[in-house]
């Protein structure tokens, strides 16, 4: 990875780069938002859940449908919605936007986000963009980070701990706590993703040294379906490419990029019968070998997690763009207007 596009290990929340959480206190993107008419942000979000209640996946990774709905008042009340490419189009034109305009994007394969997200945007009429990774669309079983998560939910946590130490080449660390920041520290350890080929061996291993019950067919209440996906741009959705195995990019050669993106542009497209044309980096990661196979095989824009905001000059294989899934109505209006609604 080269160094003016490294986006080093994340933080509590995937796709955040380490220094850069949303969360942190005193974050203010006011400075980020389009006054003039020459720039757009990019807003990301993950699983919109239908319930507040917690289940074995980390909070991070959820924004309750309530919080949304704070969210979308927000958006129809104060800021024009425009679509990714549209608004990229626009300012790479020299065009004026309508004033504070944003774009939503969603990552990943969430059916919550279906039953959700689609038909509140489709009521407001707003655009959004999602970020699929194809490999999950009818998945029974669970991603290989949700299964670890799952285990360590059901782990006692002693057990656990001295489970995974024994199974590591080494460690003096002590293990975090925290169920994201765990498994980024047990894949550093490693040397390799939970979601390669060796990380499926590590956690077939763990979850028979722990003894729960198996996760059997859980993806199926998590993942979205190949009829949902097909859906999608009937309800305004853009469908873009998150490859399909949720891999880091940067941890594969230039094949191996090249077939994670392409398998998953294929399997989108042929579903949507739309060209798939946007592209979110799994975690963020990326590197100039990614940015070269993406433009080759016909992504016009990409997005990173790197934050601020997007005018004529930002790469367009580069775009920013900030979580907002954790703040609440009232903070994010804060935070876009500088003011409370």
């Amino acid at each position: 990875m080269s160094a003016s596009n490294a986006v080093p290990g994340c933080t509590g929340v995937d796709h955040v780069p380490r220094g850069q959480a949303v969360d942190a206190p005193g974050f203010d993107i006011s400075h980020a938002l389009p006054q003039q008419g020459l720039e757009f942000v990019v807003l990301m979000y993950h699983r919109v859940a239908k319930s507040e209640m917690p289940d074995f996946l980390p909070s991070a990774l959820n924004c309750p449908a309530s919080r949304f709905r704070e969210h979308l008042a927000v958006f129809k009340r104060h800021c024009s919605v425009l679509p990714l490419e549209e608004a990229w189009n626009l300012v790479r034109g020299g065009r004026r936007l309508p004033p504070r305009t944003v774009v939503l994007t969603f990552d990943d394969c969430w059916y919550d986000n279906v039953e959700t997200v689609v038909h509140l945007l489709a009521d407001a009429a707003i655009p959004a963009t999602f970020f699929v990774s194809a490999g999950d669309i009818d998945r029974e079983e669970l991603h290989p980070n949700y299964r670890f998560y799952y285990l360590v939910s059901r782990a006692d946590r002693e057990q656990l701990t001295r489970d995974l130490l024994s199974m590591l080449p080494s460690s003096s660390m002590v293990p975090p706590a925290q169920a994201i920041r765990l498994r980024r520290w047990l894949e550093s350890a490693l040397g390799y993703e939970l979601a390669s080929e060796s990380g499926r061996v590590f956690l077939d291993t763990l979850e028979q040294g722990l003894g729960v019950p198996s996760s059997g067919s859980l993806g199926k209440t998590l993942n979205m379906t190949s009829d949902q996906v097909r859906s999608l741009p009937t309800y305004g959705i853009q469908v873009g490419n998150h490859t399909v195995n949720h891999r880091q990019l940067t941890a594969l050669d230039e094949a191996g990029q090249r077939v994670e993106l392409a398998e998953a542009q294929r399997i989108l497209s042929a579903l949507t019968g739309k060209p798939v044309t946007t592209l979110a980096y799994p975690y963020g990661v990326f590197n100039d070998i990614s940015v070269k196979v993406a433009a080759e095989l016909g992504h016009r824009c990409a997005c990173t997690v790197i934050q601020g905001s997007n005018d004529g000059d930002t790469d367009p294989m580069r775009l920013r763009r900030i979580d907002v899934s954790r703040l609440s109505g009232q903070e994010l209006a804060i935070r876009l207007l500088g003011a409370a609604p």
